[in-house]
């Protein structure tokens, strides 16, 4: 398949978001996981994946005040 105008797009938003500091991070998750994450996503409560993923680790890792014990 030719390189076309969708592959240069794709190129240049990689590049934007490597810039601004967003890193690409391939990750398997379980099923039931993929199950609930597409729910999200048809519920209409998140626009798509990568908002429901980043918001779940947004939740569990940027919290400020976070009481961890270890």
């Amino acid at each position: 398949m030719p390189a076309g105008k969708g592959t240069a797009a794709v190129q240049r938003l990689r590049k934007a978001r490597r810039e601004r500091g967003d890193r690409e991070m391939n990750v398997w998750v379980p099923g039931l996981l993929g199950t609930a994450i597409d729910q999200a996503v048809e519920s209409g409560r998140f626009k798509s994946r990568q908002e429901v993923i980043t918001h779940a680790l947004e939740a569990m890792f940027a919290q400020k005040d976070r009481n961890v014990v270890t």
